[in-house]
Parts: structure tokens; C-alpha cells; sequence
């Protein structure tokens, strides 16, 4: 009797052991699959900005001002500072100002895996962390809107997921500590990128007007009196820090509708083929629609407070990527509301257990990942390509601008010979209403041989694009040349 009951013991230690060990390792596949998905999203960063320049027309830019940090403490043109702060202290570590920019353009959106690792890892499934974090970081809108042009918009989108992870964690944390945190990471934003900013204000401001939905009209007048002063507190931020963005803004709140001017939709109906952004607005729109539909039939499954959440973020979401938008708005706006979208979709498909629900989220994390193929194909803007960007350079090593002299060029030239020269920019189109009466002398980058840049325009002088342009437009600048190449003539306009 004694001998069966050992083989028998030894059977049920086994299956405990063996039990033990496969829940381990089930414990373990979150995290490990998150880092594979967050080392696939670095990686593919990298391979986009493998060549000398950044994809788009402002790579240039941000490689200016973190000089400017390094070398004067101070930044070269008006803007937010902090992310070129972190861009300066990582190229003190690694030597190089264009490694340093291309480090932060990978890493810091990538920065997003940890909150939604936590947000994710909330809803006990082992493989919803590694593709949320998969389908933010390899999002087509993340990879070829972002990428090289964007580096702001892209860096402090983290930060939004952290503060969707205070409020996920509202009702199980201390209240005060979760707004010490929120109005920590709503500072940083505000020093980080103005645009992102208004994402925050809006997500965390719809939620919290829907968390009164069962108070009394005292406490909506409280919480719209509260939300107004704090936009108010925000203005007068971006006033002292970046007061032509503070301009730009209150003249668009006072002529709101300028925002519907030239739509995205004309674009849409107009356009020959699918662009990233089209592709953006179109699986915003729709996806809204349905995870809206998905959330009030499986409402009973929602927390008072997840509830808040999931209409803020589609309501955002709605808004931000509406075709309605003007194009001088719409591009930037559609790009953050990837953030608010995935969210929801995270919460909606944690907290819903019927297949037919989850499904569509499903189909929605698909069509996301796999757009990224064929868009893969298409040609990201650039200033000039590797070979002319080195007839640039060999360009600007034959010429030396006297000091307190300005150059003239197209938009990205501009930023580009900001960089080379070690001078003072203005953008071609902008160069008759600039004042440049301070300058001994103004000189303009004329290019000889036909270049295809696209892309958006300044404001104005020392500003980072802002408004749409046309590019192609002849500019009537004359003057003595100088120096020229074989693709580059510098002129000397007085």
C-alpha cells in the first residue's frame, strides 16, 4: 500500500511543479513580448532615418536648436523647450548633435510602451501589452508622419498614455496623488509641445466634466469653471514661453472658423491615391463609430470611471481626426488622435468578453499594422536626397557669411543652411514682410537644378512650420551672386 502511494505523490508533486512553472511562464509573457514589440518599433525608427537626413523637411531644425542649447544655453528659435533639452543632454553623452536627434526620434515615442504595459496588463491577457504596444509604435502615422518632421508631436505622446494611466487607476489610487500627477505631466507637456497639450487638456478635461454626470448643476458649473481657468492658465504659459504661438492661437479662437477652411476632406475626395493620413482619418472616423456602438451595448461591463474614459478618448478621437478640419490643422490634429483611439481600444476590448465584440478591435489593430506595408512604398519627403545634400555641404565649405548676416531659402533649405552656416534663416516667402534692417547683409540660397521638397511652411521668421505653403512659388529675390555651383548659387542681395 505504502509503495503505490509513493508513485502516486510523486505524479501529483509533479503536475504541481509542472503547474507552478507553466503559470510562471505565463506571468512572463507580457513583459517579454512588450520588449520584443518595443524593440521592433526602435528598430524600425532607425532603418527610417539610416540616411544622412531625417525624412521630411525639418530634421535640420531640431539639429539648431540643440546646437544652439549646447553651445549658448538658449535656443535658436522661440518654441517649447524640453525636448530639445533631453536631445541636447543625450548628444553630451553620445558626442553628436544628428545622432543624438535620430536616438530621440527612435526612443522617446517608444517611451509610450510603459504606460500602456500597465494599462493593458490591467485586463489579465498575456498578449494585449505587446500589441498595443505594437500597433502604437509601428502605427503608419508614427512611422511616416512623425518620423524626422515631428519629433515633438511623436515625444511627449507618452506622456497623454501615462496620464490615461492615472485616470485607469482612479478609483483604486489616492485621489490627491492622482492629481499631483496629472498636473505634473500636464506641465511637462506644457514646456514639451503645445499641439499634444490640447489632446491632454481635451481627454482629461471631457473625462472629468463626464465624472460629474450624476452631480447636480452645482458641481458642472464648478467643473466648467475649473476647466476654463485652467485653459486660461495654459494661454498664459504659452504666452510667456512661445508668445508668437500664443498670437497664433488666440487669433484662431477669436475667428474659429477659419479651423473649416480648405478641409481634409477635399483632399480625401480629390486625391489620386491613399495617403497615411487619409488612411488616419478614415480608420478614426470609423473606428469610433463602432467602438462607440461596442461601448453602449456592453456598458454594464465598464467601471463608473472606464466609462468616463472610453467616451473622452472617442469623442477626442472623433474630433481630432474629423475630415471637416482644414488641412492647416488637420494633419497634426489626426496624427494625435492615434493616442485617444488606442485608449479606448484597449479598455473597450479588456472589459467587453463576448468574441463578437472583441473582433472589431481585433479587425482595427490588423488594418493598422498591415497599412504600414504598402505605405511602406511610398517616398517620404525630403529635402534632398543623400548625394544632394553632400553637393550641399561641399557647397556651403566654399562660402563664409560675414556675421550679423541672414540667408534666404526655401522651407528646409533654410534649416539646413541654419546649420552649415552657423547664421540666421528666413523663408523665401516670407522674406518681403520680414524687417531684416538689424542685418549688415542678406544673402539667398538659390537652387539651380530642380528639387521635389513638399511639405509646410513657417510662420515666420524664426518659427518652426506652422501653415501650409505652396512651395513652387517663384520668389523674386536678385542680386550679385557670389559663389555657385554646379546645383547651389549663393546671392548676395545687399
Amino acid at each position: 500500500m505504502g509503495g503505490n502511494l509513493a508513485p502516486d505523490y510523486l505524479v501529483a508533486r509533479f503536475r504541481i511543479t509542472a503547474m507552478n512553472q507553466g503559470s510562471a511562464m505565463m506571468k512572463k509573457i507580457p513583459l517579454a513580448t512588450s520588449l520584443l514589440a518595443v524593440v521592433a518599433g526602435i528598430w524600425a525608427k532607425l532603418v527610417l532615418t539610416s540616411g544622412d537626413l531625417l525624412p521630411g523637411l525639418d530634421g535640420a531644425y531640431y539639429w539648431v536648436q540643440v546646437r544652439s542649447v549646447l553651445n549658448n544655453f538658449i535656443l535658436a528659435f522661440s518654441d517649447l523647450p524640453l525636448v530639445f533639452w533631453i536631445q541636447a543632454a543625450i548628444a553630451k553623452v553620445v558626442g553628436n548633435v544628428a545622432l543624438a536627434v535620430r536616438i530621440s526620434d527612435a526612443v522617446l515615442p517608444a517611451l509610450s510602451a510603459i504606460p500602456i504595459y500597465f494599462i493593458a496588463k490591467k485586463y489579465k491577457n498575456p498578449f494585449l501589452p505587446a500589441i498595443a504596444i505594437l500597433v502604437v509604435l509601428l502605427h503608419p502615422v508614427q512611422l511616416y508622419f512623425f518620423t524626422g518632421d515631428f519629433i515633438k508631436n511623436e515625444a511627449t505622446i507618452p506622456v497623454v498614455f501615462f496620464m490615461a494611466l492615472v485616470l485607469v487607476n482612479w478609483d483604486k489610487k489616492s485621489k490627491r496623488l492622482s492629481i499631483v500627477s496629472l498636473l505634473a505631466l500636464t506641465f511637462i507637456i506644457a514646456i514639451s509641445h503645445f499641439g499634444t497639450l490640447l489632446l491632454a487638456f481635451m481627454l482629461v478635461g471631457t473625462w472629468a466634466l463626464l465624472q460629474l454626470r450624476k452631480s447636480g448643476l452645482k458641481f458642472w458649473l464648478r467643473g466648467i469653471t475649473f476647466s476654463v481657468l485652467a485653459f486660461a492658465v495654459l494661454l498664459g504659459i504659452l504666452a510667456v514661453l512661445v508668445p508668437t504661438r500664443y498670437d497664433r492661437l488666440v487669433n484662431f479662437l477669436t475667428t474659429p472658423t477659419v479651423i473649416f477652411q480648405s478641409p481634409a476632406l477635399d483632399r480625401i475626395l480629390h486625391s489620386p491615391s491613399l495617403s497615411v493620413m487619409t488612411i488616419a482619418i478614415i480608420i478614426g472616423q470609423l473606428a469610433t463609430l463602432i467602438l462607440g456602438a461596442i461601448t453602449w451595448f456592453a456598458r454594464s461591463r465598464f467601471s463608473f470611471s472606464d466609462m468616463s474614459l472610453v467616451i473622452a478618448s472617442l469623442l477626442t478621437t472623433f474630433i481630432f481626426s474629423s475630415p471637416l478640419i482644414g488641412m492647416e490643422w488637420s494633419d497634426r490634429l489626426t496624427g494625435l488622435s492615434i493616442v485617444s483611439l488606442s485608449i479606448a481600444a484597449i479598455i473597450i476590448f479588456g472589459s467587453v468578453d463576448s468574441l463578437w465584440n472583441k473582433m472589431p478591435i481585433v479587425l482595427l489593430s490588423v488594418v493598422t499594422l498591415f497599412s504600414t506595408i504598402p505605405l511602406s512604398t511610398m517616398e517620404m519627403k525630403r529635402v534632398f536626397s543623400d548625394q544632394e545634400y553632400s553637393e550641399f555641404k561641399d557647397f556651403a565649405s566654399h562660402v563664409s557669411i560675414p556675421s550679423n548676416s541672414i540667408i534666404v531659402a526655401r522651407h528646409g533649405v533654410e534649416y539646413l543652411s541654419a546649420w552649415e552656416f552657423s547664421t540666421d534663416v528666413v523663408l523665401d516667402t516670407y522674406y518681403e514682410s520680414a524687417d531684416l534692417s538689424s542685418y549688415s547683409s542678406v544673402y539667398y540660397i538659390q537652387e539651380l537644378k530642380t528639387f521635389t521638397p513638399g511639405g509646410k511652411a513657417p510662420s515666420g521668421k524664426g518659427g518652426k512650420p506652422d501653415v501650409p505653403t505652396d512651395l513652387g512659388k517663384k520668389t523674386s529675390i536678385t542680386g550679385e551672386t557670389v559663389y555657385s555651383s554646379s546645383s547651389f548659387a549663393l546671392v548676395k542681395v545687399r
